[in-house]
């Protein structure tokens, strides 16, 4: 990438800079699939002031800065600039480039008056800059009038910046610093064209700029102003400045104008490299210029193709504007970290250690320059970890010395830092640059050996840094690795063998005596020579003999790029597994040991679990590093992505949040606290899974409270107190100690569920036992606050009516007596079963209700002590506060409820059942056969009062749903002429919390939901038109009204008037339908019927509320709301109605202000009564007026005349004592006044 320095010039004068992006491909690079990028970012300066009317960028001034996105593809630019912001006072961005690393574009920031330059950090989103560095550095680039180009070198990680001046730097982009003033450019080369010509370059690019390149080569822009064409040059060695002509650099053919100013780029797309050149064209006679991209040829220095990005604008600037694109970027991508399939592998990639998986050896996960700690002139050759410490070490060498050229580091994985071993360097006589060596531990005498294709043959120690001995000699040349077995730790007993690589023979050796340098030949691998040398290393499986080798080798003398191969250590073979990044060749490869090596959170930094310098070492942990979380550090630690570990301790005072999954594949040790009551350690909605494939085991001093436990792979032993709050997924079984508690919550967050995997044979057993009795606990929802009847059911077996008490809140009371005397024994029972065959008239009923038949079937325990048997229902009268919990064996598999009968009394045929279940249940999933479908869960408004929520054929009313939570009760109803029975299994349980049953599409079926209420109490109807329904009870489609102990009734009645909470009904075909509706309340005074619902009604049909005793209809829409004055314990049938009708009705009542001036006296009344209708409302028209009875009968009809006169005599004689309606139908609406007739 080629770049200019801006800065501020006098009004009239133009700074000319060469800011460039290079796209092109000459250089052919083997490997992995092209990636589309198609945006190119732009840095760019106004040449002249906008306008704040100007859209693009308004109201910058000269010298103004902001970065564009360019689609190279289109040849379009972004609608408006983003300008730039962050630079410091007097410096001007003058070159940036993405660091391929890390993806991250960086940006030069230069001060022309006194050499003041700060490296940034850019966003090319909004803008903002953010220095690197403690400070500026000077750099000696020059005035304002030079040219200076800016690009990153992906092999070493450094930043090329040179200047039209000759000055030639490499910046640290870690530090901000200056890593060398390197030589000055010039043409030194004997032969070329323009040896000891004076260059001008302006702008350099680097090919291969992806992560993980080991071979690169810098391309330079040279502009002098004296020369017509420009010229193409590379810089070979680039510290050195050498320029070497490539060729004549031309514009579509033309000349580069002296005036004009380039900038390049190159892109590497996975099989080449793609340059581009940005021209910022020779100001206009209106002092602007157009900034023009090119595509360019590496190979001849021809620019083509030209694509006008800017045109050149003109004054006022309504549109375009004076913004010259004087550098250009192409974005690299940054690394990803998906979980690991295979194993994590390091490596030496030139002067970067990268890593990748095993299993993916395309995708660099990572990339560091080995930076601070390494002696001049030595190159990393070598890596390995020691399995003593777990700790990555390397070789430093520098074939041009012939002594003190070697030393040993220790690697810093996370920064690419080395720390020196020893006391000083060691000779090692390693051969020259073209030879290859191979640096392994052996793990057990914690000793490295080191060979080379030279043969030579070493031992070194890695505590002091010092030769152990040079060995004999290999027996052969051309030995460019050497990895031991079974390296995992010093304890394998002897096991290690030690193997080595020829990448010229591609044979697999082993070695029966390192010391001696002799070796055995294994097989060849097939593969064909490479001069470049192979890389071995072997991970091995802990606590077996299992070795695996990974082998990296170019495959063919065409290319030098790696692939990674496993290697089989019987017979040489090799199993492709793919090319390593995007076209690397590595000089050491490492696994990273699977010893147990331990990982201390030290949160120094934040608190992100993925954040490597948050731990000691500095490395993220993985499924070979046993974690541990101490307290009291900084910041503690949260997982918001996967993360993997292997153990994990949690130590006192730890906390550790989940809100991603955290997967512990070794035993979890929690003494976060001292309390084996009280959650501590770990918090957060995130998941905790263990994937171990040996058993492991939980332990600690603390109480764990996981929110999400899942437990895979193999058996999980629990030795301490745990609680899970909402999923406790069994994919793996759970061997609880007899001294552990396992406690499934239930608060006002949520209830806890079991999920049994493996066909419901992951389970919770004991150690050693199949009965491990777990805490299940039901919460109450507080919309009752105090003591009310709730219905439950044991999720666990073995439990007794004794275990709903909760101490110092609710004690369970039996009273067998009440079974035979009924609700005048004390004490009084508060649990309760139901038995079907009660309800008949030899048993006394109990409590008083207004529905003592169907309240005979409630019995007391015999004893606190009888089991609660499993798919049983019980209520029990509980207060709010109560979090009842169940303990026993999980339910789990299949269970029977048969025998449901049904008796021939009206109330017959009902029975409490219950979820057996430790999970919610899909009632629509439950098989059951010679039951009604309808499903009924009561919920409690106070002591004694509630109502009951109704579900059938995915319609409910009151909250009715076909979820049965975790211990729920529920009344179900055999079917007439029926024995019924419920089939409960595994498949019918939720994997979730909450559930609802949802229809795949939107349900079109024409529905009409009412709602009854008065200040404390509320319940609700529906009624809906499907084909198959019919206007009887069917038990597919309807679901009775079962006493509501709220004092409120609203039920539609069938044809045969039983009443209904849901009426299914047949579809509506153009005719009329009246629905007969009960409507009654326990207590006088006025209630709202409310519509809560009503849709899909058929074209032209509505909904009315028919009162027969006033003759009115008012229509029923979304949110209807009608006052009604209901006595108290009055019929509830024969007064109202809903009618479905296509034809529409007189509609209306009297304005209620109105309607107030009307009045009926005496009332109540004796023989006579006088009605008082005003003028006001009369009009000038007569008024018929009539009395009606209660059920909805004209028993007197009088008239009141257009006159003066307001009142008319209703005589009463015959009439009989009770309640009438007075009806007058008045020009304003119909007015109704009640009397009363003693």
């Amino acid at each position: 990438m080629l770049t200019h320095l801006l800065s501020l010039l006098p009004s009239g004068q133009r700074l000319h800079h060469l800011l460039g992006t290079a796209l092109g491909a000459a250089l052919v690079l083997g490997g992995s699939a092209a990636q589309a990028q198609t945006t190119i970012y732009g840095l760019g300066t106004v040449s002249q002031a906008i306008p704040t009317s100007n859209a693009f960028f308004p109201g910058a001034a000269v010298g103004d800065q902001a970065i564009v996105a360019i689609d190279r593809a289109l040849s379009t630019i972004g609608p408006v600039a983003t300008p730039i912001s962050g630079v410091a006072a007097g410096q001007r961005l003058v070159g940036m480039d993405y660091r391929p690393n890390t993806g991250e574009l960086y940006a030069l920031g230069y001060n022309a008056t006194n050499g003041e330059a700060r490296l940034y950090r850019l966003n090319p989103t909004t803008g903002v800059s953010t220095a690197v560095g403690t400070g500026p550095v000077t750099l000696a680039l020059g005035g304002p009038t030079e040219r200076i180009g800016f690009d990153f070198n992906p092999t070493v990680d450094r930043i090329r910046v040179v200047s039209s001046n000759n000055a030639n730097y490499r910046l640290n982009p870690n530090t901000g610093g200056v890593a060398a003033q390197d030589g000055a450019l010039a043409y030194r080369t004997a032969g070329d064209a323009n040896l000891g010509k004076d260059p001008l370059v302006s702008a350099v690019a680097y090919t291969n700029s992806y992560i993980g390149s080991t071979s690169t080569t810098l391309y330079d822009i040279d502009t002098r102003p004296t020369v017509g064409p420009g010229i193409l040059a590379t810089q070979i060695p680039p510290n050195d400045g050498s320029l070497n002509t490539v060729g004549a650099l031309t514009l579509d053919g033309s000349p580069i104008d002296p005036e004009a100013i380039l900038s390049v780029d190159i892109f590497f797309t996975g099989t080449a490299n793609e340059a581009y050149v940005m021209e910022v064209t020779k100001p206009g006679a209106a002092g602007t210029s157009a900034s023009n991209l090119y595509n360019l040829n590496l190979t001849t220095g021809a620019a083509t193709v030209r694509r006008p990005i800017i045109q050149a604008a003109v004054a006022p600037f309504t549109t375009g504007a004076p913004f010259d694109i004087r550098d250009i970027a192409i974005p690299t991508p940054a690394p990803t970290t998906p979980n690991l399939v295979g194993q994590l592998v390091y490596a030496v990639a030139a002067g970067n250690l990268i890593s990748f998986d095993s299993n993916v050896p395309g995708n660099i996960r990572s990339a560091v320059n080995f930076g601070a700690g390494l002696a001049a002139g030595q190159t990393v050759v070598g890596i390995d970890y020691r399995p003593a410490n777990a700790q990555m070490y390397a070789l430093g060498y520098d074939a041009s010395l012939s002594a003190n050229n070697a030393r040993i580091y220790t690697v810093n994985v996370s920064t690419g830092a080395l720390t020196p071993v020893g006391s000083g360097p060691i000779t090692l006589e390693l051969g020259g640059p073209t030879e290859r060596i191979g640096f392994d531990f052996n793990p057990t005498v914690d000793r490295i050996r080191v060979v080379s294709t030279n043969t030579a043959n070493y031992r070194l120690n890695p505590v002091d840094g010092s030769i152990t001995a040079k060995d004999g000699n290999l027996d052969r040349t051309g030995i460019s690795a050497a990895a031991y077995t079974s390296n995992q730790t010093a304890n394998n007993n002897g096991l290690t063998v030690l193997a080595y690589y020829n990448s010229i023979t591609n044979t697999l050796y082993k070695s029966p005596n390192p010391n001696t340098g002799a070796m055995d030949a294994v097989a060849p691998s097939g593969l064909s020579a490479s001069a470049e040398g192979a890389d071995l290393d072997i991970y091995s499986q802990p606590g077996t003999v299992n070795n695996t080798a990974f082998l990296a080798v170019a495959p063919n003398g065409t290319t030098t790029n790696d692939r990674l191969y496993n290697l089989n250590l019987d017979n040489g073979s090799v199993l492709d597994i793919g090319q390593i990044g995007r076209g690397t060749n590595v000089t050491g490869i490492a696994v990273v040991i699977q010893t147990a090596t331990v990982l201390t959170w030290n949160g120094s930094v934040s608190s992100d679990w993925g954040t490597a310098a948050n731990w000691t070492p500095s490395v993220v942990p993985t499924n070979i590093n046993d974690t541990v979380i101490p307290g009291g550090t900084p910041n503690q630690p949260t997982v918001t992505t996967n993360q993997i570990t292997r153990a994990l301790t949690l130590e006192a005072g730890a906390q550790l949040t989940l809100v991603g999954t955290l997967i512990v594949r070794g035993n979890f040790t929690n003494n976060s606290g001292s309390s084996a009551t009280a959650c501590s350690g770990i918090t957060g909605p995130g998941i905790f899974e263990t994937t171990g494939t040996n058993a492991q085991t939980f332990s600690g001093t603390a109480l764990t409270c996981f929110t999400n436990l899942t437990v895979g792979g193999a058996t999980v032993n629990l030795l301490s107190n745990a609680s899970v709050q909402r999923a406790l997924v069994l994919t793996g079984s759970l061997q609880k100690d007899a001294n552990a508690t396992l406690t499934l919550l239930s608060n006002s967050t949520g209830t806890a569920y079991v999920v049994n995997g493996q066909n419901g044979l992951a389970v919770v057993t004991g150690i050693g036992s199949p009965n491990a009795p777990v805490v299940v606990q039901r919460y109450i929802a507080p919309t009752n606050p105090g003591l009310g009847y709730r219905h439950y059911s044991a999720p666990v077996a073995n439990t007794t009516v004794a275990d709903l008490a909760v101490p110092g809140v609710f004690a369970p009371v039996v009273n067998p007596a009440y079974n035979t005397v009924g609700n005048t024994v004390t004490p009084f029972p508060n649990v309760f079963g139901y038995e079907e065959s009660r309800v008949n008239p030899t048993v006394v009923s109990g409590t008083p209700s207004s529905s003592p038949e169907f309240d005979k079937g409630f019995f007391s325990p015999a004893s606190t002590a009888d089991a609660m048997v499993v798919t049983r229902g019980y209520t029990v009268n509980v207060p709010a506060q109560a979090n009842v919990d169940f303990v026993g064996n999980l339910n789990n598999g299949n269970y029977n409820a048969s025998g449901l009968t049904r008796g021939s009394q009206a109330q017959s045929g009902w029975h409490l059942r219950g979820n057996p279940y430790p999970a919610p249940l899909d009632w629509n999933a439950v098989g059951r056969n010679g039951l009604e479908d309808g499903l009924y869960v009561f919920k409690s408004s106070g002591q004694y009062t509630g109502s009951y929520a109704s579900y059938i054929n995915r319609v409910g009313v009151n909250g009715g749903t076909n979820v049965l939570p975790v211990a729920q009760g529920f009344f179900v109803r055999t079917a007439a002429g029926q024995t019924g029975s419920i089939n409960f299994t595994n498949a019918a349980r939720l994997t979730s919390e909450n559930a609802p049953f949802e229809r795949g599409t939107a349900d079109a079926r024409p529905q009409l939901t009412l709602s009854l209420a008065g200040t404390s109490a509320r319940t609700q109807a529906l009624a809906y038109f499907e084909p198959g329904a019919t206007a009887g009870f069917d038990a597919a489609f309807d679901a009775h009204a079962l006493p509501a102990p709220n004092g409120l009734t609203l039920a539609f009645e069938t044809a045969a008037a039983e009443p209904l909470a849901i009426s299914g009904l047949p579809a509506l075909t153009g005719a009329d339908l009246t629905l007969p509706l009960r409507v009654a309340a326990r207590t006088a005074g006025t209630y709202a019927l409310t519509v809560d619902q009503v849709r899909n009604l058929p074209a032209n049909y509505r909904a009315y509320l028919r009162d027969a005793l006033t003759g009115t209809d008012t229509e029923l829409t979304a949110a209807t709301a009608v006052n009604l004055e209901l006595a108290a314990n009055a019929a509830a049938g024969g007064r109202y109605a809903v009618l479905f009708t296509t034809q529409a009705r007189v509609l209306g009542t009297a304005p209620a202000a109105l309607a107030r001036l009307a009045s009926v006296y005496p009332n109540p009344a004796r023989g006579m009564a006088t009605l008082l209708v005003p003028a006001a409302l009369r009009g000038t028209q007569a008024t018929a007026v009539t009395v009606v009875d209660n059920l909805g009968r004209v028993v007197l009809r009088r008239t009141l005349g257009a006159g003066a006169t307001e009142t008319v005599e209703l005589p009463l004689a015959g009439l009989a004592p009770g309640v009438y309606a007075v009806l007058a139908r008045t020009a304003h609406g119909l007015v109704a006044k009640r009397l009363v007739i003693e």
